[in-house]
Parts: C-alpha cells; structure tokens; sequence
C-alpha cells in the first residue's frame, strides 16, 4: 500500500516545538510493506540533518511544503486581528493547484494527514480514502480550560481562551464526515466530545504509542539511601495549580521529618526555580536539572514520577515515558487520562494533592508492594501502548 503523509510537523522521537512524536512512533511502528511519501509544513522547523536522519531512520521520502507566505506575515504583523477570523489561523492553509498535482500524480492508495487544523486539506484529497489524526479535540480543550477558576483569574488566559473556544468548534463542526475518511484521537473524551459536536463523524480513539525505553530496562529497587522522587516538565500552566499546592503540603506536612528523611526530590524542567528554594528553606534534600542530554537516561535514575497536571486533553507523553521505564507514577486524572493503568494496580491516582503526602508515607513502610505496582505499569504500557500494535491499527482503518 502506498499513502501519502500531510503533515503540519515534522515526525521526532520526542516532541520537538510541537507534537511531533506521535507520527515518528505511528511510522516507525508500520508495517513495512506500506509505502510512505510525506509532505511537511515543518512548522518545529527541524533542520536539514535532522529531517534527512528521520526519512532514514523511519525509511520514508520526505518533501518539504513551504509554509504560505500570508501565515508568516500573519502570525509576524498581524496576530491581534486574529480575534476577527472564524477559525484558526492554520485552518486557512491548502494545497495550490501544483502541490495538489503532485500529490495526486503518486497515485497513492490512501492519505494520511496529521494536524487537526488541515481539514481543508482533507476536502481537498476527498476522493481518496483518509485518515485524519488530530490527535486531540482542540475545543474540549479550550471547554476546559474555561471551567477552571485558575484560568478565570487570569485575565489574559481567560480572554484568549474564550476567543480560542469558537474558532475550534467552527472548525470542528465543518469535518467532512463522508464515509471514506476516518479521524484518529488519542483521548477518550476527545472523541466524544468531537461526536456531539459533529455527529456522524467517524471518530476513533487509539492508545498513544509515544514512548521510548532504556536498555538496559531500569531495575526497579526503591532501596537506595533515600526514595528518588521526579517532578517531570516545565513548570506552566498545565502543572501550576497542582504543584504549587503540593509544595504547601510538603513544606506544612506532619510528617515533615520522615518524607525528609526518607525522599530526595529532583525537579527536571525550566521555571521550578522557587520551588527548589522553598524546600530546600525547609529541610528537603532537593535538585534541579534545568535540562538533561538524555531524557530517558536522566529518568531512569529516579524511582517516582509526580505528575501534577491539572488541566489538558489527549495523552500525556512524559508520563508514558516514566511508566513504561518502571517508575511509579503518581498523577492526576488529567495526567494518567487515556493510559492503560489503574490506581492501585499499575499507578497511583490522586483525587486531592494532599493525597500525596499519605502516598508517600505508605511508599516507604511497603517499598516492595509498591515497586510491584511500577513493574505492572511497565509492563501494561509495553504491551498495550505498543506501537506496532497501534500502527497496525491505525492503518487498518483505510
């Protein structure tokens, strides 16, 4: 089979300025007898080197579409009147009557395209059989995002989201949903949410393959002098209620002395700076690594992941790193959404931050029931998030 890749990003093994790796891992999982030609806007701008290293790691052809002049000056100039458009500015860009040439000229079998914003570019390919990945519902996003007070109180938050929520349900509503195109997503919630806004779209969700896993695997052993705990990611919006309140309860917990003596925290990620002071003001043994060579390798040196995400959508990408490299992962609803696991049995899912002081506490009376609990994450993730497993599925669908 032969199919044709549109694509806003340029396929990554990790996200590089956008979501990147989840095409590279669906790629790489693929069976090999499908034939794959992609053409990327590039919009993570990877370099020459990097892409040539890709379309040979991934064994593709990779062709380059330039990015339409009007999107640049847009974006450069004119960004406030943005507030005036009826849909994302990405959702104005299509083929020209040459690239629609080419494209049709490679007789292909199918096409693929990756980026919620190039529905237009689907329209375009109608008469061909399509599989459209999002891979996330753009307006359950922004629907979100205006229930949480955290985000009201933040003017500029609050507004953008406002004006960001319609843009994505005008466009949403406007997916083709003609009986040869499919949508891919990689929430549960996505996709219902996008059924109710477009009803008889053909919306499917596929577990997210993203995920990369050291060799030699991490021997799971909580035994060390002290329990290492990782927060993963930069401190923004998406962790900034959660892991603020966390600090508190660390810094104003009971049991002070013992989550002191028995933890070293380490904070991986730019803007945790306060963080890493205010506890290390009361006591804690504390680290901060603002950025590490090697993510996977830097993970593996820890035995937890905290995860306190408190808004977002799809799949979290750096908590199916650290489950499926045997950490324990203690996370919020939002971070352990659409993975595999369940509290108690393959994770630890908080309902409360405070929640977390009582986790730790039973960590380190019942290390080894615990680090049970991280090898069957490890192993649910490598099992049902595989990506060739997944890829099989998704090409299925043409």
């Amino acid at each position: 089979m032969k199919v044709i890749g549109i694509s806003v990003m340029m396929p990554a093994a990790e996200n590089i300025r956008g979501t990147s790796a989840l095409p590279y891992h669906l790629l790489a999982g693929r069976d090999k007898s499908i034939e794959v030609i992609l053409y990327s806007y590039n919009l993570n701008r990877l370099s020459k080197e990097q892409i040539d290293s890709i379309a040979k790691e991934l064994n593709i052809k990779i062709c380059l579409l330039p990015v339409p002049w009007w999107y640049n000056f847009f974006l450069r100039f004119l960004l406030p009147f943005r507030i005036l458009l009826n849909y994302p500015i990405g959702n104005y860009i299509s083929l020209s009557f040459s690239q629609l040439d080419t494209i049709i000229n490679d007789n292909p079998d199918a096409i693929w395209i990756y980026g919620e914003e190039l529905s237009r570019v689907s329209r375009q390919l109608k008469d061909f059989r399509r599989i459209h990945t999002l891979p996330d519902c753009e307006s359950l996003y922004y629907y979100r995002m205006l229930g949480k007070r955290f985000a009201i109180r933040n003017r500029v938050r609050f507004w953008r989201s406002a004006f960001m929520y319609p843009k994505y349900l005008n466009m949403e509503k406007q997916f083709d949903t003609s009986s040869n195109i499919h949508y891919h997503l990689v929430g549960k919630e996505d996709v219902n949410f996008l059924e109710e806004i477009c009803p008889g779209i053909q919306a499917h969700f596929l577990r997210h393959p993203h995920y990369q896993v050291a060799k030699p695997a991490k021997v799971i052993s909580f035994n060390s002098p002290k329990i290492k705990v990782l927060f993963a990611g930069q401190y923004n919006l998406y962790m900034q209620q959660d892991a603020d309140m966390l600090i508190d309860c660390l810094i104003k917990s009971k049991d002070l002395s013992e989550l002191k003596e028995h933890y070293v925290y380490t904070f991986l990620g730019k803007g945790w700076d306060n963080h890493v002071e205010r506890l290390n003001n009361a006591g804690y043994e504390t680290h901060h690594i603002k950025f590490a060579p090697d993510y996977i390798e830097e993970i593996c040196k820890h035995d937890i992941q905290v995860t306190p995400i408190c808004i977002g959508t799809g799949t979290k990408g750096k908590v199916l790193d650290a489950i499926a490299n045997g950490l324990l992962v203690i996370g919020s609803w939002y971070a352990l959404e659409n993975i595999a696991v369940e509290h108690n049995i393959s994770c630890l899912q908080y309902n409360e931050v405070s929640d977390i002081i009582g986790m730790l506490k039973d960590i380190y009376t019942s290390s080894s029931h615990y680090e049970e609990i991280a090898e069957n994450g490890r192993q649910t993730i490598l099992n049902l998030h595989n990506n060739f497993s997944i890829a099989k599925q998704l090409f299925s669908l043409f």
